[in-house]
């Protein structure tokens, strides 16, 4: 059976890899897929740098990004003409696992492919990356409604304390800053007795994959990074992260990511607003090293610094089938 050829652009946060995605698919009759786990979440859009409509145009030219338009299709924005997808799939209170991802873009693969046109992948987001191409599926593991009250009312450090000592190996790869998916590690692990590692397993997969990487000297990124959250905060999203709190509680998924949890720290007024941009930033350039971590020891990914170097070794492997 012949595989679905299929690009990934990857890397850290403010790379360039949506500008990329879009470069390429333009050039190559491309459609993109977002591998986000934010950008999923409606309503959230300055804070996780959404590929969205007009009115966010100012934060994507100011960051050297991307020039927007105002169409729209269901489930797809049209950027420069080249179809998004995967955005604002779900509410921010609802839930949204990696399965659920999956289930959706290999769906959304499918049809790009039928139509005649190349998936680009484009995000940042490793654990999709893994578990949608390299066939890495979590076991379905029941939620424990007495165990997760007892876990919820432990601290994070004392959570991270705990799955330290039952997954060394989950600790040095997970969100410290997000509970939820601490709880969840911890859930597997104490219910099953098996690491996270261990309750993964690989199968076929129906793809064949260009791994690119934004490759970026790390002082221009952290430069981008700070850059970037300046503008956010001037396109409204102290706004935006009230407006969700608002709406839908600390406790919420819209309220775990980086921008949104600091700011809420700020309306509970037990930080104040600069001290909650300067942990943005700080929080932001902290993931941007997890996330070149987690792709520079992934030995396929072809390293490009530019549009011109992506699209050569785009058409390289392309010119080879």
């Amino acid at each position: 059976m012949n595989k679905i050829k299929v690009i990934a652009v990857v890397g850290p946060t403010a790379s360039g890899k949506t500008d990329v995605g879009v470069r390429l698919a333009q050039a190559l009759d491309g459609e993109v897929l977002c591998v986000d786990s934010r950008t999923v979440y409606k309503g959230m859009d300055i804070g996780t740098a959404k590929v969205v409509g007009e009115k966010y145009s100012k934060v994507a030219k100011k960051d050297v990004s991307l020039v927007l338009t105002d169409l729209f299709a269901p489930r797809a924005v049209m950027v420069e003409e080249v179809p998004h997808w995967g955005i604002d799939l779900v509410q921010p209170d609802e839930a949204f696992t990696v399965a659920d991802f999956v289930a959706y873009a290999q769906k959304k693969i499918v049809d790009i492919s039928r139509r005649g046109k190349l998936p680009i992948l484009v995000g940042g987001t490793g654990l999709y990356f893994r578990a949608l191409l390299d066939g890495l599926t979590l076991t379905d593991v029941e939620a424990d409604p007495a165990l997760r009250i007892e876990l919820e009312a432990k601290s994070t450090e004392d959570l991270l304390e705990l799955l330290g000592e039952h997954d060394p190996e989950a600790v040095s790869t997970i969100d410290e800053k997000n509970r939820r998916r601490i709880v969840r590690a911890l859930e597997i692990v104490l219910t099953t007795g098996a690491t996270l590692k261990s309750q993964q397993e690989a199968v076929a997969t129906p793809y064949e994959v260009l791994y690119l990487g934004m490759e970026v000297e790390r002082e221009v990124l952290f430069e981008r990074i700070n850059s970037r959250v300046d503008v956010m905060v001037g396109s409204g999203l102290i706004d935006e992260a009230r407006g969700l709190l608002e709406k839908y509680g600390a406790d919420s998924q819209a309220m775990s990511g980086i921008g949104y949890r600091q700011l809420a720290r700020f309306f509970a007024g037990t930080l104040p607003l600069r001290e909650a941009i300067e942990r943005i930033k700080i929080d932001s350039r902290h993931y941007a090293k997890r996330q070149l971590t987690w792709f520079k020891a992934d030995q396929r990914v072809v390293w490009v610094k530019n549009v011109v170097e992506a699209l050569t070794e785009a058409k390289k492997w392309l010119e080879k089938a």
